[in-house]
């Protein structure tokens, strides 16, 4: 990513972020969003184990067996949850595990908080993923913050004054990820930045890809 850098006066989420027991489950009109359990292993596994829902993965490739799901699940439990604000995503009708969805890392490659998500193939289409991250934003930005300095990336920022900056979550697609793209659109994420750099996939690994950086600042006013 090649962009110019610059420090601000913004606010950021105050760490440690609240322990998985403080977390209450996010419930919207079909969904449960709530931390995931050592329990939920099987069915994390069953999601991670399906190309469609890895595509946009750093490997991009299913989980080999279930100690690799395993070691997934272990970023979303305790010891683990002080810097992470990760959720799996259930049908409030039957329980069943869909999707997960996350801010899985405070300072991304632009400086601003990033968010991630997956979905189970079967679930594509039907306005989960919007559903969740409205849901899911709305607990993020409730969060207790404190005024600070942060280098960001200068393309970031939105209403500028001086050296203050709204503080923005950030999030990233594949260029041709057409339905990803829509999604972060359709709640108020404004693409900011494109670049190509080399594939981290391991069925593409070293070859060119294009992504797309997106910005969404805590009042969504652009």
């Amino acid at each position: 990513m090649a962009s110019s850098w610059v420090i601000v006066e913004t606010t950021f989420p105050c760490v440690p972020l609240p322990p998985n027991y403080k977390r209450e489950p996010i419930r919207t009109r079909r969904l449960v969003i709530r931390p995931m359990r050592e329990e939920d292993l099987q069915a994390y596994h069953e999601l991670r184990s399906q190309p469609e829902a890895m595509t946009g993965t750093s490997r991009g490739r299913p989980d080999h067996d279930i100690n690799e799901s395993r070691l997934a699940l272990d970023d979303f439990l305790p010891l683990r949850d002080s810097k992470k604000f990760l959720f799996g995503v259930f049908l409030a009708s039957t329980g069943e595990l869909i999707g997960e969805g996350n801010v899985h890392t405070l300072e991304s490659s632009c400086g601003w908080p990033e968010i991630g998500y997956k979905f189970r193939k079967e679930v594509w289409g039907q306005g989960y993923a919007t559903e969740f991250l409205d849901a899911f934003l709305a607990a993020w930005w409730s969060l207790p913050r404190f005024h600070t300095k942060h280098r960001v990336c200068s393309s970031s920022i939105c209403r500028m004054n001086k050296a203050e900056a709204q503080e923005q979550v950030y999030a990233n697609a594949d260029v041709q990820n057409i339905g990803s793209r829509r999604v972060l659109e359709k709640v108020g994420f404004i693409q900011f930045l494109e670049w190509t750099e080399p594939d981290t996939q391991e069925h593409r690994l070293g070859q060119p890809v294009t992504l797309v950086g997106y910005r969404l600042s805590h009042e969504r006013d652009g």
